[in-house]
């Protein structure tokens, strides 16, 4: 099976949509294990797959058919009531979603060839497909049914319907494509009545009868065949004919376009539906010609005789169908009968699909539009000030800022909705990653989500998922206990993993919490004094946040054992990085014997923010408001040396004090007073940078810094609305970076 041949932009498309389907399939049936006789998402997993094994289907990706055809067969025999999910069949189950997930790699990779399953996978699934029935059983059954026949109450004669093996693998996706085109004919048909809009509706009810026909001579039913060359024919000489005769064709197209959908849900299932419609196509035939059948009721089938008792009761379906509102209570009951439900014209599309790539332009012009609507900002203020600009000029100047600032502002937050999607699409994948860590480790554990439909920037969902894989796996194997353990210390033997997101402010906070064995000091501290990081001394003076953030340093690591889990001493520091390059910060609570909460807090998106300009001697740099807690100018009685490291005394707590002319390596010539002190918060704590001067709030937009040397503590540049240049300041670069952070362990200490 060769993909080369394929159009990429089909390829493409089913990538998109299918994936999706895939995303969502993973997580259901997780969920599907612990119900699993969930009528309703036992067919959503079904259905799902299906969908997946359907368009599959058309590209002849044989090896990917193959391999959903056996898990969808498992799962129509648990929808029967055949068998029940338990664990092994979900772990057939699950392994056939690998292998699609694989399949679907190979697929965006260009791969010429997709791996096929393993055959004792196929033949699993398939062994569940087939249920405890025998397979005597089951040719006893089925020549049962093949002789079994009979007349339904509505008029139908109904037997089973014989599909070779083949097509059967595609009954489902053709009986889908037959029912949204019928129903598509239905609207078209009823405005046939409309005679301003009625040559359209014709054309388009040709358009569906030609959609039908391969469609319906897929399942060799001859009948359905012959109604959708009736309906085609009729639907070819429409246009031509008389108003009073097309009128008269209505409910006759009607009553063919019902019989079908009636015919497409018995083909679903299995069943062919059939009655004689010899004298409905002499009726259609003669209309065709020009003529109007005269019928009475004992010329159509006992289902359709209060329909068609006479040419008034057509008349009034014209009527019906042409007025908006319901029939008037006088209406006769003969009159109402006629009346059919009918599927209305298909609505427009609500949703289109947009290329990442298209978003990104349109996000990167908005940061240009917001650049621009400071500099005008600026330009009016300046206009604003100036004694011998004309008032009136003035005025209007502030007036098109003012406009400009608020229009400018609504397209961004418009743009940046775009691009907003649900942590769920993340959260999705946890389910299934900790249903695998608890064979791994031989505990027992659940995940609880909280917050899933909370919305972020697509760039800050593609960054988050490796670090949260991590934590989680980190709950798993280091914050759990043994179900032993967790039984003796009187805990629930099933360890809870919780993942919550919420808003807060502008930004989101996602923790991972367990309820496991918690966090150490004494452990931590150490570990910490074994490799270095701190001494004895310095040890008692450090908070609990202090110590824990000792498990972020490359290299440490508490666990007892390497496992291929967790042990090396590797990830949490990549943790923190990540979580940093989305302007974000992570933080450490526990409690021995309880369990430990990692919280992460990032911005809503991280491509235009607001900041505090600030001045720095001759320089302006902005500093992200999110880190700012308040700015105050203090007294220099406030000031202390503390281990040779200046400290500010803020109401209860004594605050490093950083400069940030010695930080940005401003020449002592030319430095100048720094009044002003910014306290700044990042990953937990707390310290001050003292500044020059505060200019005022500015919302920026970052450009990156690529390609140009390290200035310091910066995470990238913005335009000012004064047209010049300023670096970002990446507070937790610097909390890191200062000398005075490395010497002060004292960072909030109550006096």
């Amino acid at each position: 099976m060769s993909l080369a041949g394929f159009d990429p932009e089909i390829l493409q498309d089913f990538l998109t949509e299918s994936g999706e389907l895939l995303e969502q399939l993973e997580g259901n049936l997780v969920d599907l294990e612990s119900t699993p006789k969930d009528p309703e998402l036992l067919n959503e997993v079904f259905r799902a797959l299906h969908t997946i094994k359907g368009s599959a289907s058309f590209l002849a990706l044989t090896n990917l058919v193959e391999i959903a055809h056996a898990a969808e067969s498992a799962l129509n025999a648990a929808r029967n009531s055949v068998i029940t999910i338990d664990r092994p069949a979900m772990d057939l189950l699950l392994g056939a979603i690998d292998i699609l997930k694989c399949q679907f790699e190979e697929i965006q990779s260009g791969a010429n060839e997709l791996t096929a399953a393993s055959s004792e996978l196929v033949q699993g699934l398939a062994l569940l497909g087939e249920g405890t029935s025998s397979a005597s059983d089951d040719d006893a059954q089925s020549t049962d049914a093949a002789n079994t026949s009979g007349v339904r109450e509505d008029g139908l004669i109904e037997s089973p319907l014989e599909i070779s093996g083949a097509k059967s693998d595609l009954l489902d996706h053709f009986v889908d494509d037959l029912e949204e085109t019928i129903a598509r004919a239905q609207g078209q048909i009823a405005g046939l009545l409309d005679e301003s809009t009625r040559e359209r509706h014709f054309e388009a009810l040709t358009e569906s009868a030609e959609d039908l026909l391969p469609t319906t001579e897929f399942f060799e039913f001859d009948e359905m065949v012959e109604l959708v060359k009736l309906l085609l024919s009729a639907s070819e000489a429409g246009s031509s004919l008389p108003g009073e005769v097309v009128e008269a064709m209505v409910p006759r197209l009607s009553e063919i376009a019902d019989l079908i959908a009636t015919q497409s849900g018995g083909i679903r299932d299995g069943l062919r539906l059939s009655r004689p419609i010899d004298d409905l196509a002499a009726q259609v035939d003669a209309l065709i010609s020009g003529k109007i059948p005269e019928i009475t009721n004992s010329d159509a089938p006992p289902a359709e005789q209060a329909a068609s008792a006479s040419e008034d009761a057509i008349s009034e379906v014209m009527d019906v169908n042409n007025s908006d509102s319901a029939a008037p209570a006088s209406q006769p009951e003969a009159a109402k009968a006629p009346e059919k439900k009918r599927a209305p014209a298909q609505a427009p599309e609500q949703t289109i699909r947009v290329e990442v790539g298209r978003l990104e332009t349109l996000m990167n012009l908005v940061g240009e539009l917001v650049l621009q609507k400071n500099r005008i900002t600026s330009i009016a203020e300046e206009v604003g000030g100036n004694e011998n600009i004309n008032p009136d000029l003035s005025d209007s100047m502030g007036l098109a800022s003012d406009t400009l600032a608020r229009i400018t502002s609504d397209i961004q937050v418009a743009v940046m909705r775009t691009r907003m999607q649900p942590l769920d699409k993340l959260f999705g994948k946890y389910p299934r990653l900790i249903r695998d860590l608890t064979t791994k480790t031989g505990k027992q554990m659940r995940l609880v989500i909280k917050g899933g439909d909370t919305e972020v920037d697509k760039s800050v969902i593609e960054e988050l998922g490796d670090p949260l894989i991590h934590l989680m796996r980190n709950s798993a194997d280091h914050g759990l206990e043994k179900p032993e353990q967790r039984e003796a210390a009187g805990k629930d033997v099933t360890g809870t993993i919780t993942l919550c997101a919420a808003h807060q402010g502008n930004n989101v906070e996602i923790s991972i919490c367990d309820d496991g064995r918690g966090l150490s000091r004494d452990a931590l501290v150490s570990k910490a004094i074994e490799r270095g990081l701190t001494t004895a001394a310095e040890a008692t003076q450090l908070s609990d946040e202090d110590v824990y953030r000792f498990i972020f340093h490359p290299g440490f690591s508490m666990a007892q054992e390497v496992s291929d889990l967790s042990g090396r001493g590797v990830g949490m520091d990549v943790v923190r990085t990540n979580i940093q390059k989305l302007k974000g910060s992570v933080s450490i609570s526990s409690e021995l014997g309880k369990g430990t909460t990692i919280t992460i807090s990032i911005p809503l998106t991280v491509a235009i923010m607001p900041a505090m300009m600030v001045g720095v001697a001759d320089e302006i740099y902005a500093i992200p408001l999110g880190n700012i807690m308040e700015i105050v100018r203090p007294e220099e009685s406030q000031f202390n040396m503390m281990i040779e490291s200046r400290v500010l005394r803020l109401r209860d707590s004594v605050l490093p004090a950083i400069d940030a002319m010695e930080v940005f390596g401003v020449p002592e010539q030319n430095r100048i007073e720094s009044p002003f002190a910014i306290v700044l918060q990042a990953n937990g704590r707390i310290f001050t940078l003292m500044v020059s001067s505060v200019i005022g709030q500015q919302e920026i937009v970052i450009k990156p810094l690529d390609g140009l040397d390290e200035t310091g503590p910066v995470s990238g540049a913005t335009v000012r609305n004064d047209g010049g240049v300023s670096l970002i300041i990446d507070v937790s670069q610097l909390m890191r970076d200062s000398t005075h952070m490395k010497s002060t362990p004292l960072m909030e200490t109550a006096v």
